[in-house]
């Protein structure tokens, strides 16, 4: 009888330990993005307005992204500088929650031209790989996608 009682004690036990943890940090998430984009120079891969493919303008374009939040943008004629800054999604409700809440965000901020008016801003983080930034806008009805690679 003891033997009956005890075998469904033992399973709850052994089901309820895990030696995977799926949750994620937040902020160590966050550092490891920041090492990837600051370790080397960046060229634009596309850049979608209004859903209208403008990718061809940055044509020449290298992006340097410093661990001191400075951008710097260099064509053949010119350089332009900025800055950025990256930080955690929201987590707080609001009026509109939305699963992009959580999304650490990238904000660039760099002027000059028109084109570098375009890339300020507050941009959603989608993904960042070792080869590969990929962001768009948090508005989603601009349809706007910044991508940049190696």
């Amino acid at each position: 009888m003891k033997t009956l009682f005890l075998l469904p004690v033992l399973a709850i036990v052994f089901a309820s330990c895990s030696k995977t943890d799926t949750t994620s940090d937040p902020i160590a998430d966050l550092a490891v993005q920041k090492n990837i984009v600051v370790q080397s120079d960046w060229t634009i891969t596309q850049y979608t307005n209004s859903g209208i493919d403008e990718t061809s303008n940055f044509s020449g374009y290298k992006f340097k992204f410093t661990s001191d939040g400075v951008l710097v943008a260099v064509a053949p004629d010119t350089t332009f500088s900025g800055a950025w800054t990256m930080g955690t999604g929201s987590t707080k409700s609001d009026d509109n929650p939305s699963a992009d809440d959580k999304l650490n965000k990238l904000t660039i901020s760099v002027t000059g031209s028109k084109l570098m008016d375009k890339l300020s801003h507050k941009w959603l983080i989608d993904k960042i790989t070792a080869t590969e930034i990929w962001l768009r806008d948090d508005n989603l009805a601009s349809n706007e996608v910044l991508r940049f690679g190696k």
